[in-house]
Order: structure tokens, then C-alpha cells, then sequence
């Protein structure tokens, strides 16, 4: 409940006032961070469910989590447990995505968590298997996020960060 309040508190010091209250604007962004850093708001929203969840397992505050370089389009986040790093969307940053921002950093936390000991089965590597899904359904908001998925609701908000993406550059050419 207090990283929902964290996460809101950042969107409502970034939004300008506007006269259309159902898009509300940002003045900041995800910017991109040198290959080593992470991102302030993403590493305080990761150590508050690593001490929340895994208040044993120090370690995983070595993490770099960081926002993606890349636009993505079916990826959410990605854990690299051995680079020790995990790469997030920046399509999250989207008004109508940004409360999962929590619930995707939790789930690659428990693939940070499960680290090198994923099971092989029949010669692959069983990253969602059977531990995974166990430490996941620990948070509250994972199913809601994955319904949320399901129903197309990650497609809308890629579509819409390509349209805002798209809608600044034309503005930024006819300036």
C-alpha cells in the first residue's frame, strides 16, 4: 500500500495542470541512465519490496534496476541474474500502466531471488515453474496485473507511449 502511495505521489508532482484532467501530462520522464546506474524512483520502488518480502536476502540491493534503452513491446521488465541487472519498460511509465510498476519489479525480484537454482526440465531451464510461481503469488497485485495483461491492457499502454512519442516529435519539428 506504501509504494501505491509512492508511485502516485510521483505522478502527481510530475503532472502539469491541464484542461483535459483525464490525460494528465508529465514533465518527467525515463530518462536513460549510464549502463552502470540505476534509476532513483525504480531503486527505491525494488529496495522497498526487497525489505518488504526478502528482508534475509540483502544481496539483492546489489541490483542495477534500470529503465530500457529499447522501446519494447511484449517485454515488461527483464532479470539478468548474472549482470545483476534488471531492465524495465519505459512504456510503464504510461498514466494507465504505472500501478504495476510494483508488481513487475516484484515478479523480476523472485527471479533475483530464485537466482541460479531454476530447475531443468527436459533440457529447459523452468524460469515460471512451480517455486516461482509460489514466491509470486506472496504480492497482492500480481494476479490483478496479469489479468490486466491478459486483457490487452499492456498492448494500449505501448500503443500509447508510441502516439505520445510520436505526437512530441511532430510538435518538436513544427517549433
Amino acid at each position: 500500500m506504501r509504494l501505491m502511495r509512492q508511485i502516485e505521489l510521483l505522478f502527481s508532482r510530475t503532472a502539469k495542470p491541464s484542461s483535459r484532467p483525464t490525460r494528465p501530462q508529465r514533465t518527467r520522464s525515463p530518462r536513460a541512465q549510464s549502463p552502470g546506474s540505476s534509476d532513483e524512483f525504480l531503486r527505491s520502488v525494488w529496495t522497498s519490496l526487497r525489505t518488504e518480502y526478502y528482508p534475509d536476502r540483502p544481496e539483492l540491493d546489489s541490483y542495477v534496476v534500470a529503465w530500457s534503452a529499447r522501446p519494447q513491446k511484449r517485454v515488461l521488465a527483464s532479470c539478468n541474474i548474472r549482470r545483476r541487472r534488471v531492465v524495465v519498460a519505459k512504456e510503464l511509465f504510461e498514466p494507465t500502466a504505472c500501478r504495476w510498476i510494483a508488481a513487475v519489479l516484484y515478479h523480476e525480484l523472485c527471479h533475483a531471488v530464485i537466482g541460479e537454482g531454476v530447475h531443468l526440465r527436459s533440457g529447459k531451464r523452468q524460469w515460471h515453474g512451480a517455486e516461482f510461481r509460489a514466491l509470486e503469488a506472496r504480492h497482492p497485485d500480481i494476479p490483478a496485473m496479469n489479468a490486466w495483461i491478459r486483457s490487452g491492457g499492456w498492448a494500449m499502454a505501448v500503443r500509447a507511449h508510441r502516439a505520445r512519442r510520436a505526437w512530441s516529435q511532430r510538435k518538436a519539428l513544427s517549433e
